[in-house]
């Protein structure tokens, strides 16, 4: 693939790429039927005639359809055909990712001014995700955008799980796949999917935020997420004499979701919403405002993307249109002059 090149029966113009992971690359390109900017997912070209993976792409498409909320990225199509790769055509999110903000922050760490609202911005959507049976799986800094409006953007729910994935649950499949510093000691293990698994994740995620690391980073990382207790936030911080602004209780709420012990953790997304903004309980759609306070910096990634220019058929119309006018131009000039 290169930049310029149509994909997609001619309908998309790719522009440059935006990510490269283990089996799937992102692509920035243009529709150039509706004149928008969209972001593709293609499978790594060695996977590419690899029927499993195929099925995963497709597999990710029919499980996120239903996912419609201002905190996700939109998933919007499938594109498949015999004759071109497979891909997934998704929202755009021009902004960078939680990971890229924190190395970019004071001591690369946010406080927890800074991170309430976005911490809240996220459980409303892992919120509507569960409520629709939609497990993450992967949730982590890297996976979480925020847009150039401060609005936070859960994206990568390539390796979700459904609670209605009868297959798995008759098989008895085992599936560890996810980032093992923000996997459950359960995921780890291969055991079915839960809630449990986002909220230890979700645990994972905040105290790296707040920390500079995730709970388990050096070492025998395996061992110490199924055995070794994490190290709470406040003695983290104090030995790297950074300051500690967190609430007590929402420290202990962390530490809880990081337990070893599901029954341990938060029941569930809205219990964690409720421990940082109690009032959340009694919002029926849990949407929560963008932050106001994140500071943006010039050196994000966000580099400025091309005008998205109409359509061919707009054009083609212009042309017509400017070929008739001058058609007309000459025809009353002849008789004006006759």
């Amino acid at each position: 693939m290169a930049a310029g090149q149509l994909v997609g029966s001619g309908r998309y113009t790719l522009i440059r790429m935006l990510a490269l992971g283990g089996s799937c690359l992102i692509w920035l390109a243009r529709d150039e039927r509706l004149g928008n900017i969209v972001a593709l997912k293609f499978l790594q070209p060695q996977f590419a005639d690899d029927l499993n993976m195929r099925l995963e792409l497709r597999k990710e498409a029919v499980q996120n359809r239903s996912l419609s909320h201002q905190n996700i990225v939109h998933l919007y199509d499938l594109f498949e055909s015999p004759n071109e790769a497979p891909f997934l055509v998704m929202e755009y999110v021009e902004g960078a990712s939680l990971h890229t903000m924190r190395l970019e922050s004071q001591n690369q760490a946010f406080s927890w001014e800074n991170l309430r609202p976005i911490v809240l911005q996220l459980c409303s959507a892992l919120d509507h995700a569960h409520g629709t049976q939609i497990i993450h799986r992967d949730l982590k800094p890297a996976n979480i955008m925020v847009d150039t409006q401060g609005r936070v953007r859960l994206a990568d729910l390539g390796i979700s799980a459904s609670l209605n994935d009868a297959y798995t649950d008759l098989l008895g499949l085992r599936d560890n796949r996810g980032t093992m510093t923000f996997m459950s000691p359960q995921q780890l293990e291969g055991k079915l999917p839960t809630v449990s698994d986002d909220i230890y994740a979700l645990g994972a995620t905040v105290y790296e935020l707040l920390c500079g690391v995730p709970p388990f980073h050096s070492g025998d990382i395996q061992h110490q997420l199924q055995e070794v207790p994490p190290q709470p936030i406040e003695a983290r911080l104090k030995e790297k004499n950074m300051p500690c602004d967190t609430p007590v209780e929402v420290r202990q709420m962390i530490m809880n979701c990081l337990h070893k012990d599901p029954a341990i953790r938060p029941a569930s997304i809205r219990a964690v919403a409720h421990v940082i903004a109690p009032q959340s309980a009694s919002e029926p759609l849990f949407i929560t405002p963008p932050p106001t306070n994140v500071t943006r910096t010039a050196g994000l990634g966000t580099a400025s993307i091309p005008r998205a220019r109409f359509s061919r058929e707009f054009y083609l119309v212009i042309l017509i249109l400017c070929a008739l006018l001058v058609i007309a131009a000459i025809t009353l000039w002849t008789v004006l002059k006759q």
